[in-house]
């Protein structure tokens, strides 16, 4: 197939295809760019199915090395700039990568190390997409263990934009912001939404905060967690009605039913949506109800059912499988569903209620205890922005919930724990009450790190007894 940018390239050459530092760059300039990138790839001596390492932020030249890698039919491995040169070197080794871009510079291996000139054009250049090729190697968030290495062709990202649009509609004169990283598969997801429909796609600008940048750029669309939504909401002299923005999706953590009621004052009424790397990015999105674990029916081209409760997906988004010192590895049951270890339900409308991960479930005292039920109940007090919990050894109980809060505002635990003693059995009420890490600032809080942060907090008191 064409890549798409080729295409308005050729259709509307002068259509914003990126908005950078306030400026538009057009379809018909990024295509010469990527024209450019890619005779520079060649030239490098890489093939089709060989493996680019990619270290670094959002930004133009992540972007170009993305779509140039595609057009090569390049296997994409993007990794968190945030990790430490030691876990870069071994990640790189594992993922068997032939050539190297890092920001920060190059990186000790046995890899070519590449230095684009991100500033070359050319008028012409292959610009076919092989939607059976495997497009991209993504790590899993490693939430709830360790990460692992998720595998995609480029006809399932096809198949979830394609999805996508159904439900959130994006077409020429829609602006969305990269504000998810590429690294992650909810951020790699945005520029293939966008290009796929002829959009504009938004790059973050570090030089301004985000309630700056909404007010400055056509920014119609913003995929967000819910701390970042906070931070934006709290931000003096600001309101939604300032920007253009008519779509905002969140996801990545539970929704409290204070900031969906912040947004709705305000005239937006956000969406909430499920998904998982494994199907390269959404699932199923529904505008926020009452409850926040109900995220809606599958989108077209995702299929849902469960098992046992469990929730199984499969369906033209449904990844490559996982990479293994053996080769691809499809972890399916016979009848094609991939379990992905949630836990869910069927509301009596027929939509997917998350309930939390079959992971996560520990015993306290003979019961069962999911952390996401106290987690969704304590998000309905309108003073915690975040709660997370996890699990405690203890002597007695097997287990005991311990929890993390987040103040939106000033509240007492005491009457947090009363108010939630009212809402839930007392076996399910926390032991402990910690406050929220202040460097904790992922797009997904790591429950292993959690329940490490708590054994040693809890511990220190006894070890200076």
């Amino acid at each position: 197939m064409i890549c798409p940018i080729r295409q308005h390239a050729s259709q509307h050459p002068e259509q914003p295809a990126l908005y950078l530092d306030g400026q538009p760059v057009s379809y018909g300039e990024l295509d010469q760019r990527l024209n450019a990138l890619g005779q520079q790839l060649d030239a490098a001596g890489l093939l089709a199915g060989d493996a680019l390492g990619l270290i670094a932020r959002n930004g133009l030249p992540t972007l170009l090395l993305i779509w140039a890698a595609l057009r090569r039919q390049l296997i994409l491995c993007p990794l968190n700039p945030a990790l430490p040169e030691a876990s870069q070197q071994t990640w790189c080794q594992r993922l068997a990568i032939q050539a190297l871009w890092r920001e920060a510079g190059p990186l000790a291996g046995h890899w070519q190390n590449l230095t684009p000139n991100w500033q070359a054009r050319s008028p012409q250049g292959a610009a076919r997409l092989d939607p059976a090729a495997l497009c991209n190697k993504l790590l899993t968030s490693g939430s709830s263990g360790q990460a692992k290495v998720v595998v995609h062709r480029l006809a399932q990202h096809l198949a979830n934009a394609q999805g996508s649009r159904q439900q959130i509609p994006l077409t020429r004169g829609d602006g969305w912001l990269l504000s998810l990283p590429l690294y992650h598969v909810g951020g790699f997801a945005i520029p293939l939404r966008c290009f796929a429909a002829g959009a504009t796609l938004v790059l973050p600008d570090a030089k301004l905060p985000l309630k700056d940048q909404l007010r400055r750029d056509p920014i119609s669309h913003l995929s967000l967690v819910p701390t970042q939504l906070w931070r934006l909401l709290a931000a003096p002299d600001f309101r939604l009605s300032q920007t253009r923005l008519r779509v905002l999706l969140l996801g990545g953590a539970p929704i409290p039913q204070a900031l969906v009621a912040a947004c709705q004052a305000q005239g937006l009424s956000p969406l909430v949506s499920y998904g998982l790397s494994e199907m390269g990015s959404q699932v199923c999105t529904r505008v926020c109800g009452s409850d926040s674990q109900v995220v809606g029916r599958p989108l077209p081209g995702r299929e849902v059912c469960l098992q046992a409760g469990e929730i199984c997906v499969r369906g033209e988004t449904l990844f490559a499988g996982y990479e293994t010192e053996d080769g691809l590895a499809l972890p399916l049951d016979p009848a094609g569903w991939f379990h992905t270890r949630d836990k869910g339900e069927w509301t009596v409308d027929g939509e997917l209620k998350v309930c939390g991960r079959l992971d996560n479930q520990f015993v306290c005292g003979g019961e069962n205890i999911q952390p996401e039920q106290i987690e969704a109940a304590l998000l309905e007090h309108p003073d915690v922005a975040q709660a997370l919990v996890v699990p405690l050894a203890d002597a007695q109980w097997g287990h005991r919930p311990v929890a993390f809060i987040q103040w939106h505002s000033g509240a007492a635990v005491d009457d947090l724990e009363a108010w939630l003693r009212q809402r839930l059995p007392g076996y399910l009420v926390p032991r402990h009450w910690l406050a929220w890490p202040a460097q904790e600032d992922g797009l997904k809080p790591s429950r292993r790190e959690f329940a490490a942060l708590a054994a040693r907090q809890l511990a220190a008191p006894a070890q200076g007894a």
